[in-house]
């Protein structure tokens, strides 16, 4: 367990298989379909080595809120990021995001929608306040189901922006080891 920093009554802990249910039922509330994979593929990444998630309960014990980390050749890629739609708007996704960085090594980065309208555009201010960086290269994320396009996005960087011969290395580790493809590397 990972102390949760401002908030004694939460600890950031590691989510295991027998909650996923719990954790994908928010997930489905909080992103569009072409933003997750299906149920099953899902599920298998708990099988992972480089994938886990992170969760905080609230006060009945019901997760609160979660982030899912990739731990790929020195960087973390953030990849799901949700907190339950009753506790929104109190500052506990912000508490709980940096408890998670606190833990975390080497580079971080997340996949934004770009600016194009007023959601993503808090979205980004939201991360910034975190300490993120927008990177402005242009990123393609590959399809997470087969029906699905692939998806017009944004990298941003903990700490700094990332050069574009690092963030193509970057882009190039997400693609193999998230998405399992090699067909989407051009930024």
């Amino acid at each position: 367990m990972i102390d949760f920093g401002d908030c004694p009554a939460y600890m950031v802990e590691l989510l295991k298989k027998d909650m996923f249910d719990e954790m994908y039922k928010i997930m489905a509330e909080s992103f569009p379909a072409d933003e997750h994979r299906p149920r099953e593929k899902q599920l298998e990444l708990f099988e992972n080595e480089h994938y886990n998630v992170y969760f905080s309960r609230d006060e009945g014990g019901k997760i609160a809120v979660f982030i899912a980390v990739w731990r790929l050749n020195g960087m973390s890629f953030l990849e799901h990021f949700a907190v339950r739609k009753d506790l929104r708007g109190e500052g506990l996704g912000g508490a709980f995001l940096d408890s998670v960085i606190r833990s975390l090594s080497g580079r971080i980065c997340l996949e934004v929608e770009p600016p194009e309208d007023e959601t993503c555009r808090r979205r980004i201010a939201f991360y910034e306040r975190h300490a993120f960086f927008l990177n402005e290269y242009d990123y393609l994320q590959p399809p997470l189901s087969p029906s699905c396009a692939p998806k017009k996005l944004l990298l941003m960087t903990y700490g700094c922006r990332a050069e574009r011969n690092v963030l193509d290395e970057m882009v190039r580790t997400i693609h193999k080891q998230v998405y399992n493809t090699d067909k989407y590397l051009k930024i």
